[in-house]
């Protein structure tokens, strides 16, 4: 291998492994930060009181209630109504029952947004009459900045044409040595 093509193999690399480690992951879901558990039973791992970097945010997590009450679970973001949750029952016991969800939220705006879900729980007796009633809501406040994606991008693009740059001076300078070159 000549050594134009191995600085080229080189600087390669290098610009590979720029672009992968400055640029995030597209997507946010439930492993980028610790879950938020509230009092009502409700778990949300995403998203959470954070800074996304990205425009599709997750929304997933679980409900735990006592299984002799029916639910229904909604949702708002920023205030608007969005309707359920589109959850399925994941597991139960004598006790509890626990549903999941996991669905992308509508395309959000750049800066501070909410997110509340809404936990209606209604316990009826033999008869069908209902006895009882629970409307539990809890938020979470999370930002996006998607601008620190542009910038890391802005950043490989430069590099890149340096790189490029680098390598076109690299090669001229390498054949202008060969023509002027004494042979022996």
């Amino acid at each position: 291998m000549s050594r134009g093509s191995k600085l080229f193999v080189f600087m390669f690399t290098v610009v590979f492994f720029v672009s992968s480690v400055m640029l995030p992951a597209a997507r946010v879901n439930a492993e980028s930060s610790a879950p938020i558990t509230f009092s009502s039973g409700l778990t949300l791992n995403s998203p959470v009181n954070t800074t996304y970097t990205t425009s599709v945010v997750e929304c997933n997590g679980s409900f735990t209630g006592p299984i002799e009450y029916e639910i229904s679970l909604n949702y708002t973001v920023n205030g608007n109504y969005q309707g359920s949750l589109p959850w399925s029952r994941s597991s139960s016991n004598q006790a509890n029952y626990t549903v999941d969800w996991s669905f992308q939220l509508p395309k959000l705006p750049q800066g501070s947004n909410q997110l509340s879900i809404g936990i209606d729980q209604q316990l009826y007796n033999n008869a069908g009459a209902l006895i009882s009633q629970t409307t539990q809501v809890n938020s979470v406040y999370f930002t996006l900045n998607s601008t620190l994606t542009t910038v890391n991008g802005l950043i490989v693009v430069i590099a890149i044409i340096i790189v490029v740059v680098a390598l076109g001076i690299v090669f001229l300078l390498h054949r202008r040595h060969r023509k002027t070159a004494k042979p022996k």
